[in-house]
């Protein structure tokens, strides 16, 4: 067995198995233009087989040593102690000849399996590689609940079943939502390749990345890589709420005859509640044609006001980022967003729908608890996996490395911040 550097065509061919967007050519190029040198290992054996694989992304940093990344871990078995334990060895001795300090895994094999309660249910429980890894020496970042890795530990993902009614099972509040958002004429339109800059203006407060990393993503992902805006047809909205308000005052107008037939009797106090219910719909009705009306003379032609990012990935979709314009929050387009692309991705036959990154507190006092109420709203799965890793090359350049980041993040930080 020996490890070999391989082309990016002959990687690709290998690790279509493993469904492994991380692991991939595309972003391999992808991360090449924002930091990092691709790179791409195999392990052969003695006819030339492959046994396993790698992406590792390089980032050179300290006086000519490097450390590496392998997004989503290697491409192996590792189930096979032999293997790994193979592997391990010849890859360490590969990247010490390179002046490699360490390497970063995070294998996307589950932990524990749980409810979508968060509670461990006994199904899976994969400590035994954990273990394994530590053996190997693999020092294990821990099990963290929030976002403080290179990659989520918690995901939220959908299994699909093609028979199912999916919306029956989201959350009462997912459900209302997504109505409100029908209400308000909102509708689900496909971007071209010249809608990255608008996607962009709704997502640039959520992550650091630049529009260039965007633009790039579309250039070498192609059709693996979409975007979808949640469209406000002001024309739509008024509609809507015309048509809301009318149907409402018919059934008003039949309270207010029943309430009369009624007036003298001692019962009325359910007629009565029925009769304040639908005021309270008819005012609210009103004040839509009111709000639409007025968005309309502003958006004759609509408005683009929410937008979501997916990439597909054989059996799978992954949402990347979500945004919407801060101002039309209340219209609710990322719960519409969502609905209508899983029903679109369930239609095309994809198996698997990944929310992406979650935390593991499932406390009232979770800072990100409205994140996965959202996520989880929609009947996910919870998947934790097994943590970040981190394999020493070179000890005493790894320790003096530890010793002097911190440094080296406080020089770039500037004396005033802006407020």
């Amino acid at each position: 067995m020996e490890i070999v550097q391989i082309l990016k065509e002959e990687f690709d061919m290998f690790a279509n198995k493993y469904e492994n967007f991380y692991q991939s050519s595309d972003y391999g190029m992808l991360m090449d233009r924002h930091g990092f040198d691709d790179y791409y290992l195999a392990m052969k054996d003695e006819n030339g087989n492959i046994k396993a694989a790698t992406l590792i992304l390089i980032n050179k940093v300290f006086i000519g040593y490097k450390w590496g990344y392998c997004p989503r871990g290697f491409l192996i078995d590792y189930e096979d102690d032999t293997l790994l334990e193979t592997f391990t060895k010849l890859i360490k001795e590969f990247l010490n000849r390179r002046n490699f300090m360490f390497i970063k895994i995070d294998p996307d094999i589950i932990h524990k399996s749980r409810d979508n309660s968060g509670i461990e249910d006994g199904k899976i429980d994969n400590n035994k590689i954990i273990d394994k890894l530590k053996n190997l020496g693999y020092e294990h970042f821990g099990f963290n609940l929030y976002f403080e890795t290179l990659k989520p530990r918690w995901n939220a993902i959908i299994n699909i079943n093609k028979e199912e009614d999916l919306f029956t099972k989201y959350d009462k509040d997912i459900r209302n939502k997504i109505r409100k958002a029908e209400r308000h004429g909102i509708e689900v339109v496909k971007g071209t390749n010249d809608s990255v800059k608008e996607f962009y203006s709704m997502v640039e407060s959520k992550h650091p990345r630049r529009l260039n990393y965007y633009l790039d993503m579309k250039e070498i992902m192609g059709d693996k890589f979409e975007i979808y805006f949640a469209y406000l047809n002001t024309a739509k909205y008024i509609s809507e709420s015309k048509d809301l308000f009318e149907k409402e005052e018919a059934k008003n107008n039949l309270i207010n005859e029943e309430l009369e037939k009624n007036i003298n009797s001692n019962n009325t106090s359910n007629i009565i509640k029925k009769k304040m219910t639908s005021d309270n719909l008819l005012n609210k009705y009103k004040q839509n044609i009111i709000e639409a009306t007025e968005l309309f003379k502003s958006y004759p032609n609509g408005i683009l006001i929410g937008t979501n990012a997916i990439i597909r990935n054989d059996n799978e979709i992954s949402f990347l980022i979500d945004g919407y314009k801060d101002e039309f929050k209340s219209f609710c387009p990322n719960h519409l967003l969502k609905y209508e692309l899983i029903e679109k991705f369930r239609e095309d036959g994809y198996k698997r729908i990944n929310l992406n990154g979650i935390t593991g507190d499932f406390s009232s006092s979770n800072p990100y608890k409205g994140l996965n109420k959202f996520k989880l709203g929609f009947n996910s799965d919870i998947e934790e996996y097994i943590g970040e890793f981190t394999l020493v090359i070179n000890k005493s350049k790894y320790t003096t490395f530890n010793k002097i980041n911190p440094i080296r993040k406080w020089l770039k930080e500037p004396l005033f911040k802006r407020k």
